[in-house]
């Protein structure tokens, strides 16, 4: 049965898988015939190279499929992504000329505002100047209109009731021996509230018609001083203003030092300058506390001094001193 088969011609069949454009599998057959020495006999060169040129062309036709499909795969992609870069590049480039009109509408508003700004600066330092000129106008003015008043204090409360400016006019004729009743335009308490029983009473503030009838008053109240009435102590001021009256009391522990002193004049003048006339006749002047009071400090064992030698030498030395100073 074998001998019958080899002798018989025989077909080998070879099967090769591949791929066709469309990319669905499929089957060929190739036909190898055998000759009549067997199966064992050498395939013919021929059938060979026809065999590897169909498996080249079908590999071929495969990759180029493939290619084409991976192509225009690739390059759908490609354009998408490019179409949506595009749309985003626009949205950015919209978004930063917008921008970039908002800055510059900033710019020129801050260049504004810089300007104003600059204008008003200099507008505040001339309203500044002009309000300190104006406060001290009305410091002056205020200061005016108090020429020719004076307070007086330590008088019980409800002494001076009912007429209370002919009681107060009565008092200072008294108090400082004038020669005649002075003519006040009036006199009342100061309008801060009446004190409990035990505190010290208002001051009287008063104002004198003539100002050469004030002056008299002050000057006689302080050479008679202490003044009392009816055992309590009466003090006499000059009515200044608050401002000039805090400028004033700064002065007083330089006015304290200048008592100790012996041969020396001083005087606070008005709204608060200390003059200290030496011994020799040199003059000094302070609107400074703290420079009088040093000044005054630093010569003051001097001025003790001066009631083991004369006036003369006592001059000399603050002379020197003030040189120095």
């Amino acid at each position: 049965m074998d001998n019958k088969n080899q002798k018989a011609t025989r077909q080998r069949r070879t099967t090769v898988d591949t791929s066709s454009g469309s990319g669905a599998p499929r089957r060929e057959e190739v036909q190898l015939e055998e000759d009549e020495h067997g199966s064992d006999a050498p395939l013919s060169e021929a059938t060979f190279t026809r065999a590897l040129q169909g498996l080249k062309q079908d590999i071929c036709g495969t990759f180029d499929s493939k290619m084409d499909t991976l192509t225009l795969t690739l390059r759908s992609e490609i354009l998408s992504v490019k179409a949506e870069l595009k749309a985003n590049v626009n949205s950015i480039q919209t978004f930063v000329e917008t921008q970039g009109a908002t800055i510059k509408d900033l710019e020129a508003s801050a260049t504004s505002c810089s300007d104003e700004l600059t204008s008003l600066q200099a507008s505040v330092c001339d309203l500044a100047e002009e309000v300190k000129q104006l406060q001290s106008k009305c410091e002056d003015l205020e200061g005016r209109s108090r020429r020719n008043n004076i307070r007086l204090i330590g008088l019980a409360e409800g002494l001076e009731l009912p007429n209370t400016r002919e009681f107060i006019s009565q008092l200072l004729r008294d108090l400082v021996r004038l020669e005649e009743v002075p003519l006040l335009d009036r006199a009342h308490r100061s309008s801060r509230e009446k004190p409990k029983e035990g505190a010290p009473p208002r001051p009287i503030i008063i104002r004198v018609h003539y100002f050469h009838v004030k002056e008299q008053i002050l000057r006689r109240a302080g050479a008679a001083a202490p003044l009392l009435y009816q055992g309590r102590k009466i003090f006499i001021f000059p009515d200044f203003t608050s401002a000039v009256a805090k400028k004033r009391s700064q002065f007083v522990n330089a006015k304290r030092l200048l008592h100790s002193c012996p041969g020396i004049k001083f005087g606070l003048f008005y709204p608060a300058e200390l003059r200290i006339t030496l011994p020799d006749g040199a003059v000094r002047r302070f609107s400074d506390p703290k420079a009088a009071t040093d000044f005054i400090t630093w010569s003051h064992g001097t001025m003790v001094g001066s009631s083991l030698g004369s006036e003369q030498a006592v001059g000399r030395r603050l002379g020197e001193g003030e040189r120095t100073d």
